[in-house]
């Protein structure tokens, strides 16, 4: 996912108040494994279309690790406040789903992305896609 396409999907996309709808994880295993992936369903409300909501994948590949904390008493999980925050370090994408922590900072490491978030992911490269409606 390169700096453009997280722009597109920031400045087409409000998030308050938005879910997330599904994580799916995939794992190879073998003898030469491609590595894990992560499909992330969020729906969210499109700015331009009256706020109009439209599930989005948020597919990562090569997933080095991730963090998905549900055992906070008292939040709704997968309830998004903010959009997401993506940053990169040591040659890695950090996807912090809660990066309301940080208010108008930005993190100093992928450590710090990870300390106290509770829907984070790190991989090695992502895209963005509009989940199309089934036809029956």
């Amino acid at each position: 996912m390169t700096d453009d396409g997280i722009a597109a999907l920031l400045a087409r996309y409000e998030f308050g108040d938005s879910c997330v709808r599904r994580v799916i994880l995939d794992q190879e295993f073998g003898w030469k494994p491609r590595g894990r992936a992560v499909r992330l369903v969020i729906d969210v409300q499109v700015v331009d279309e009256a706020l109009r909501w439209e599930p989005v994948c948020l597919d990562l590949v090569d997933v080095k690790r991730f963090r998905i904390d549900e055992s906070q008493a008292g939040s709704p999980a997968g309830v998004l406040y903010d959009p997401p925050q993506f940053t990169r370090f040591d040659g890695l994408m950090q996807v912090d789903l809660c990066a309301e922590r940080f208010g108008s900072l930005r993190p100093g490491s992928g450590q710090e992305v990870f300390e106290g978030s509770e829907l984070v992911f790190e991989a090695v490269e992502g895209t963005w896609s509009v989940l199309e409606p089934w036809s029956v």
